[in-house]
């Protein structure tokens, strides 16, 4: 929140210098470089003027969006009434840099010009990517759904365990616990033995009780916790003999056992996000961006005239020898769009539709690109296997089958 308002703040006090940069000592240049406000968000600002430096003003909002802007290390050096005086201050300081700055022209160097032409360059870029196309654009459930049923082996839940212990020192105490615990006699039971004999205060506490861990996991308060998981994971519902974790012996009984087995959607799906949610966002800007070339013609000229670099075949050959999927689809976009008439134009255009496939698992690019190589390339070799794999694009056992079965089924 804080770096996007701080960005903000400087696309608004830039955002028309690109019209008076040239102005060098136009005496009016001043007044045609819209350089105010200095703080604000646009919005209607009904609260309380707090400070007047020359002709500009500080409300309180300001003075809120000031401290909201900075960085959460520095903000707790401006809380309360004291704080907030000594932000103002600093708001004072700044508006009285900026006047003198103003007054120098200084907007005017080329340094500066530069800034602040990179600045509202990047804050716009960066606003276009997460607010005008990635705010509340995320995966529908159905989209969900079909990544869950591509990968149902990778949503599995965990096998988990719970046990309590006795903890012992030496083999010996480990031994005479084992005992009283098998004696069956009431005054041996867990509860009894854990109380008189555990060495470990915090699982005391707890009748002995680790809670829920799966192999090879990590267990509070138990030393070597990892080693201790593993070797009692894999036991037996019940008592067991002492065994031997770090530097500790453990008298275990498995109480629970749950055993692993495949999620349901509904357990997988904060997952399943997580796992779609950054390939999703990246096929939103890539289709954008194929998007746009039709709204805004793109040409390249000079030295950079599509033709003038690396022909078509070594374009395929670098873009087959990678394994980095965004640059491989940098250089198979260049052959499409440099060598449109290429024999490996089509080419290019299938496997950027693989690649989104395989590499994000994203139907709306590949879909993109295959419907590109069926209209621009009715007579390629490859028109029959773009026209079925666009086809199928929401068919994984079709695309990806797992066995026969999924082949006769579909």
């Amino acid at each position: 929140m804080s770096a996007v308002r701080r960005s903000v703040a400087l696309v608004v006090l830039v955002v028309a210098l690109m019209a008076v940069v040239g102005c060098q000592t136009d005496e009016s240049a001043q007044d045609r470089f819209q350089w105010k406000p200095l703080y604000g968000d646009f919005t209607n600002d009904t609260s309380s003027v707090i400070a007047q430096v020359g002709d500009i003003q500080v409300t309180e909002r300001m003075l809120e969006l000031y401290i909201d802007e900075l960085p959460p290390r520095l903000k707790a050096d401006f809380m309360g009434p004291d704080g907030e005086r000594l932000a103002l201050k600093k708001m004072i300081d700044q508006v009285l840099m900026v006047q003198g700055a103003m007054d120098l022209k200084i907007y005017n160097d080329q340094d500066v010009a530069r800034q602040l032409i990179s600045q509202r360059r990047n804050t716009l870029d960066y606003a276009m990517r997460n607010y005008g196309l990635l705010r509340d654009n995320k995966p529908q459930e159905e989209d969900l759904r079909t990544h869950f049923a591509a990968n149902k082996t990778k949503y599995r839940q965990q096998g988990l365990v719970m046990a309590r212990h006795v903890e012992c020192l030496s083999k010996d105490d480990a031994d005479l616990a084992f005992q009283r615990l098998s004696s069956g006699d009431y005054k041996n039971n867990f509860p009894h033995v854990v109380a008189e004999m555990s060495t470990n205060d915090d699982t005391k506490k707890e009748g002995g009780n680790t809670g829920w861990f799966a192999k090879g996991g990590f267990i509070p308060f138990i030393r070597g916790s990892e080693q201790f998981a593993n070797k009692v994971y894999d036991l037996e519902m019940g008592l067991h003999a002492p065994i031997k974790a770090a530097d500790r012996w453990h008298v275990v009984e498995i109480t629970h056992r749950e055993y692993e087995r495949p999620q349901t959607f509904a357990e997988a799906e904060s997952q399943v996000v997580k796992d779609m949610l950054p390939g999703w966002q990246n096929s939103i800007i890539k289709d954008y961006l194929l998007e746009a070339r039709t709204k805004y013609p793109v040409q390249m000229l000079g030295a950079y005239t599509p033709g003038a670099g690396a022909t078509a075949e070594e374009l395929f050959t670098r873009a087959m020898a990678i394994t980095v999927p965004d640059r491989q689809l940098e250089l198979l976009s260049m052959i499409h769009t440099d060598y449109p008439d290429s024999p490996k134009a089509d080419d290019a255009l299938f496997m950027s539709a693989n690649i989104a496939l395989d590499t994000w698992e994203d139907r709306r690019i590949a879909e993109r690109y295959l419907l590109m190589l069926i209209a621009e390339y009715p007579d390629s070799e490859l028109i029959e296997d773009a026209k079925f794999l666009n086809k199928n694009l929401g068919k994984p056992n079709v695309l990806n089958p797992r066995s026969i079965e999924d082949l006769r089924n579909n």
